[in-house]
């Protein structure tokens, strides 16, 4: 066999290989993810709602598994509804977007908080993080998000409405939003740019109803 059939063939080889990793990277991704969401809906439903604190929170002592589904998250203008679950390790994030837990609770850092994590309806910065092109992709379009723009959260305590605040772009070891908040806030966090880890898009969203 000749050298140039041999490395035609290695690269037609080369070639089919990326075509496969591409399309499951954005097909294959997407279907495991909507098949783990469905299952989240699931038990998300049959769960039993909890009383709400004063805090605005669920009672004292809930503490969901982690990757549980614990609200529903929903943004009109871009058309996202998706359920985010507890936890933002790479398990957990394959199912959805992920809760920032509190390190006390078994997790452990930088993927957790090691002061108290906030819940939906309670002052302080509740922080998702979630992918933006794999795994059904649910922070794709979050660059679009525009000051004013509504977040809401859907939990078993209650539905409670952010507002679009503010966005900003960091650099991945920046750590500034994993920090304790005076202000009842929503902080969703995901890759930037797209098909790429490079830098953080963070946008900042506050309670208002």
């Amino acid at each position: 066999m000749k050298v140039v059939e041999v490395i035609g063939k290695f690269l037609i080889s080369v070639g089919v290989g990326i075509l496969l990793f591409v399309a499951w990277t954005l097909w294959g991704t997407r279907l495991y993810t909507d098949g783990q969401q469905a299952a989240l809906a699931d038990e998300f439903g049959a769960a039993p709602r909890v009383s709400v604190s004063r805090s605005g929170g669920p009672p004292e002592g809930y503490a969901p598994a982690r990757g549980e589904a614990v609200f529903r998250l929903r943004i009109p203008s871009i058309r996202l509804i998706r359920l985010v679950v507890e936890g933002v390790g790479s398990e957990e994030l394959r199912k959805g977007p992920g809760h920032y837990p509190e390190c006390r609770r078994g997790f452990s850092p930088p993927l957790c908080m090691d002061f108290d994590s906030p819940w939906p309806g309670e002052t302080g910065r509740v922080i998702v993080s979630g992918h933006r092109t794999t795994y059904g992709q649910p922070f794709w379009d979050l660059d679009k998000l525009e000051r004013g723009d509504e977040i809401v959260t859907v939990t078993k305590w209650g539905t409670f409405t952010y507002e679009v605040t503010r966005k900003q772009i960091v650099q991945p070891t920046d750590a500034t939003i994993v920090r304790p908040s005076d202000v009842a806030e929503l902080v969703l966090t995901t890759c930037n740019p797209r098909f790429s880890a490079s830098q953080r898009l963070i946008v900042y969203a506050e309670l208002r109803r």
